[in-house]
């Protein structure tokens, strides 16, 4: 009797805007040395994430405009089916801010190639109280932790004690007997995220509330070849509103010849090297950005330059 055929192991990555999954994924694959293929979905129309992710095999399947959960058919079961055909060690599937991990490693798991490695959920330790507490976005949130192996408490050293405190006492509640990890910058090493076996779920699901993330979370996207003023610009974005969850992607200021990629989460933000070495699109300089916002109707271009004059 001839053995079974191998499958091969999935990981699923999720958390909510900002927690640092593409940071964690990054680790995973410089650290990886199997032949990686990975999933990337971003809630908009400016795949971010795809582009920043370091997949050196070429291995890199993009799934825009859309969250991975709200599109199992032609989304994530297509990619998946390219993804297997490419005959890869592992799968890594980065799952939308808005996403819910669970769902993705339940849609993985029927299919016959393929197996449950671990599902990773991240947390931000400086502001996931207060997520948890938003009328809008908490619910959300706390599904991320449905069925999670491991969680990672990300981004400790941007919360006080009393955050810290906070974050800890809500991912006991939400998550009790799952092993939680505190780090900085998704700094965790890659033989702790993988596994041979197939994974039991830690946690009964819970029934899945979808209201519609395109009624509850708003896309915004800026395209803009004028550049910007450095110092405009971070004044901008030190006062944008609370409604503005998530900013991120490239921005062409005046005083570089690339732009710079940009990642805004809640107040706070950093800009990274120029995008010659960060895969950014091909294409004439040019600010290009995506936002998620949990009001309708924001106008991201104003309230970018509205300290430009």
């Amino acid at each position: 009797m001839s053995p079974p055929p191998a499958t091969i192991p999935v990981s699923v990555i999720g958390g909510f805007l900002g927690s640092g999954k593409t940071t964690l994924m990054n680790r995973l694959l410089a650290e990886s040395p199997a032949r990686t293929a990975v999933l990337v979905n971003d809630f908009g129309e400016i795949n971010v994430d795809a582009a920043v992710l370091n997949s050196g095999d070429g291995l890199t399947f993009e799934l825009a405009n859309g969250c991975i959960c709200c599109s199992m058919a032609d989304g994530l079961a297509s990619a998946i089916a390219r993804a297997v055909a490419a005959g890869p060690a592992r799968i890594l599937i980065e799952t939308s801010g808005v996403g819910e991990p669970r769902r993705v490693a339940e849609y993985a798991l029927l299919d016959p190639a393929l197996h449950l490695d671990l599902v990773v959920t991240l947390a931000d330790a400086a502001n996931l109280p207060d997520q948890l507490e938003d009328p809008l976005v908490g619910d959300t949130v706390a599904r991320q932790f449905d069925g999670a192996d491991l969680i990672l408490l990300n981004r400790v050293d941007m919360a006080g004690p009393q955050a810290r405190d906070a974050a800890r006492a809500a991912l006991r509640r939400l998550a009790p007997g799952r092993p939680v990890i505190e780090t900085v910058r998704a700094e965790i090493p890659a033989a702790l995220l993988v596994r041979d076996e197939v994974t039991i779920f830690a946690a009964a699901p819970h029934g899945h509330h979808h209201a519609g993330h395109d009624r509850i979370f708003h896309p915004l996207t800026l395209t803009d070849p004028q550049p910007f003023d450095r110092a405009a610009l971070n004044r901008a974005l030190g006062r944008l509103p609370r409604s503005l969850l998530r900013l991120k992607g490239w921005v062409q200021f005046t005083d570089a010849p690339h732009p710079q990629l940009l990642q805004w989460v809640q107040g706070q933000w950093e800009f990274g090297p120029d995008t010659r070495d960060h895969g950014a699109p091909d294409q004439a300089p040019a600010t290009r950005l995506m936002a998620i916002a949990s009001v309708p109707g924001l106008d991201l271009a104003a309230l970018l330059r509205g300290d430009a004059d």
